[in-house]
């Protein structure tokens, strides 16, 4: 129930807020779904279903839309369409059918002169709708014509500009307590995703989607919807799909264009999370400045005195940050490592791991301060041993119960 709210809510307040829905329904079908026609006739649906009044002079047939489209009713597929051939026609227009000459046919068929010779007319081509529906369903439960196709009884060719958009559909799904799960209408793949992909185009999101309309400067802005909704993506998205540009390996020129090699310090002296999307500092990072001779590291087996180091031609170390020299160790120095570490403490993770840091730091172990602070007994059975024992446990052993 949570997902089916939390992916309509959009279509909640179209239903509750009447004055306001014009503003948010969609301009037309989608051209996935409804692939473009070509209706080479003429026709009046106005004429046809208006009711004449001899008093006022209007004139016309006061015809029900099931008068010409008989079998609508019973259809169960979207690809039945019930278009009224000449067999319909017939019963009203039979001289100008039955052996009529090419003007009469060019009553009906645009592409026919009617001083011609040639009776062969253009057929109609109105390809199937890429979605699940039934009419007979839909009759059957009550639904109106003009429900769905609101317009075409004031106009005169009906074409697929008329079908319902998906806001209407949902609307009229929700009045009725009706699902409005994706898969209830869309077409899917033997895995339950939806299939998105059609000769027509491609199927996305639009207006309302749980804010994942799939353009603008969507490419860069996807991970809100993606971190409020999973399933939602998921209905379309494998996770193979954010591999192709989430993996890790590949450099996208769409977010790191150009020189970025040379520049990128500056992402993450930014202290940029979007950089851990894809990243691991600790061995990416790490591992990419080793590869490029920016840095050489001491014995990988011994993780304590694993430390990234950059020399110049002398051998003397410069670093990628201040040295010791510098005061990078001297807390009454500006160059203090630990002001870089509470400014930044991923730009640190990008070289170092935490056991590093207790060579110093650890509670006994070194000359950096002790970590608990002026009174460790505090901490003793409080929440920095519930709620965050992977810190202690750096340096006190499990079976050791003396600091919980």
């Amino acid at each position: 129930m949570r997902a089916k709210h939390t992916l309509w809510m959009g279509a909640v307040v179209l239903v509750s807020t009447t004055a306001t829905a014009a503003v948010f329904f969609e301009a037309g079908p989608d051209p996935a779904i409804f692939p473009p026609q070509q209706i080479p006739i003429y026709f009046n649906h106005d004429y046809h279903v208006r009711k004449p009044d001899e008093a006022t002079g209007v004139q016309g047939e006061g015809l029900r839309c099931t008068f010409c489209h008989e079998k609508a009713g019973d259809e169960l597929t979207a690809a039945e369409t019930d278009i009224p051939g000449h067999s319909s026609c017939d019963s009203c227009h039979g001289e100008w059918i039955d052996d009529a000459p090419i003007k009469e046919c060019a009553r009906c068929h645009k592409d026919l002169d009617p001083t011609g010779t040639s009776s062969k007319a253009a057929g109609l081509t109105i390809p199937p709708a890429n979605i699940k529906f039934a009419h007979a369903s839909h009759v059957k439960a009550g639904v109106e014509c003009t429900s769905c196709h609101n317009n075409v009884p004031n106009k005169t060719v009906a074409t697929r500009d008329d079908y319902p958009t998906m806001d209407r559909c949902i609307a009229c799904h929700l009045e009725k307590q009706v699902s409005v799960e994706c898969q209830t209408c869309h077409l899917t793949q033997p895995s339950g995703r939806l299939v998105t992909q059609f000769a027509s185009g491609v199927l996305q999101p639009n207006r309302y989607h749980v804010a994942a309309v799939h353009q603008g400067n969507f490419l860069k802005d996807h991970a809100v919807p993606a971190q409020r909704d999973k399933a939602y993506c998921q209905k379309c998205h494998s996770e193979s799909d954010c591999l192709q540009c989430h993996d890790g390996v590949g450099r996208d020129a769409r977010f790191h264009p150009g020189d970025f090699i040379s520049t990128h310090f500056m992402q993450g002296k930014k202290d940029d999370s979007r950089c851990e999307s894809c990243h691991n500092f600790q061995q990416f990072c790490l591992n990419c400045h080793v590869r490029s001779g920016v840095a050489t590291v001491g014995d990988a087996l011994n993780v304590p005195t694993r430390k990234t180091i950059r020399v110049d031609g002398t051998g003397t170390a410069i670093g990628p940050h201040p040295m010791s020299a510098d005061g990078w160790l001297t807390p009454q120095s500006r160059n203090f490592h630990g002001f870089f570490a509470q400014r930044n403490i991923r730009s640190c993770a990008s070289c170092h791991q935490e056991q590093y840091c207790i060579t110093c730091h650890g509670s006994g172990t070194g000359s950096g301060g002790n970590p608990h602070g002026p009174n460790p007994q505090r901490l003793k059975g409080n929440t920095a041993s519930q709620r965050a024992a992977r810190a202690c446990l750096k340096c006190h052993d499990p079976a050791d119960s003396s600091w919980r």
